[in-house]
């Protein structure tokens, strides 16, 4: 192969693009390799204000890849999260930090840890190797850690990520707290954002016990100017449902300060199958989840265990 594809997920998060940069980074620095980053989908406020304040362009968008290229997946490995222009037998590398779920028709590289982030892996191959990684990437890669842990504050976080950020800001050399802050404004901010965006923009489909099932996400310091809108985002997930064919559909609304969930759901059986799961208080098709806002943690792995029973 003469080059490698680095690429995250569908409607990509601040992990996952900074990820796919830092992971090129490395295959190209530390094992010599020639790879270059690209995205999945469009970017959100979050990782436009991380791009832009580091300095860094947007990874071009991949249409598709040529035969003689490989594939390197970064912060996945589930083919339904897979970019449509990727095909799943040339994926060559995969670095990711989510529950192992692929099958493949040969042996890959498969780098896979239980951290609060791929950029942490990222950081960790690096320093494992002893490589150097310029300013702008640990800047990246630490944004990347505190977007996907909430700053360290969401139950995936763990010490080993603590450890790696402060790693990681003796390069950077910026004040967490405060960046943390303004990337968390930009997270919440819904300019330029449809309602469409809202339910999408952080969006998975997941198969469980041979049902499928789809969990979109909205992080936000202001959960207020997302629920104002529970008609109009109840309406898309009915489209969603239907056009994907779904079993399932839920979408969260995560408040990132006071750390709980607004779990929205469309249907009599999302009602009852969330009632089972999470037995949180219900209002308007709208249930509460006191001390829940990891999808990755406190929502799949219920909603599997008891669809796959």
């Amino acid at each position: 192969m003469s080059k490698i594809i680095v690429i995250g997920h569908k409607n990509p998060d601040t992990d996952s693009i900074v990820s796919a940069l830092g992971a090129a980074e490395y295959l190209r620095k530390v094992l010599g390799l020639d790879a270059e980053a690209y995205r999945a989908g469009e970017i959100n406020n979050e990782t436009k204000f991380v791009l832009e304040h580091i300095g860094v362009e947007v990874p071009p968008y991949l249409e598709s890849a040529s035969e003689d290229e490989a594939i390197s997946l970064v912060d996945h490995n589930e083919v339904s999260q897979v970019a449509e222009g990727v095909d799943y037998s040339k994926v060559e590398y995969i670095f990711d930090h989510h529950k192992i779920s692929l099958q493949t028709e040969r042996p890959i590289f498969l780098r896979t840890e239980p951290i609060g982030s791929t950029a942490s892996l990222i950081a960790k191959m690096f320093l494992e190797k002893g490589g150097e990684f310029s300013a702008k990437t640990a800047k990246l890669l630490l944004a990347g850690i505190l977007s996907d842990t909430l700053n360290l504050t969401s139950p995936t976080a763990t010490h080993e990520d603590a450890e790696i950020s402060e790693k990681l800001n003796e390069i950077a050399k910026i004040d967490v707290f405060s960046f943390a802050d303004e990337m968390f404004v930009a997270k919440s901010s819904l300019e330029g954002i449809s309602i469409e965006d809202i339910t999408t923009l952080d969006y998975k489909n997941f198969e469980m016990g041979g049902k499928k099932v789809g969990v979109g996400t909205w992080e936000t310091t202001n959960p207020e100017t997302v629920n104002e809108k529970k008609v109009e985002i109840a309406k898309v997930l009915e489209i969603k449902k239907e056009v994907d064919r779904l079993d399932y559909v839920f979408f969260m609304v995560a408040d990132i300060i006071k750390q709980n969930s607004y779990l929205y759901m469309i249907g009599e059986e999302e009602k009852k199958l969330a009632e089972k799961v999470f037995k949180g208080k219900m209002a308007d098709g709208i249930m509460f989840l006191e001390g829940v806002v990891s999808r990755k943690k406190q929502i799949i792995p219920p909603l599997t265990a008891e669809l796959e029973k």
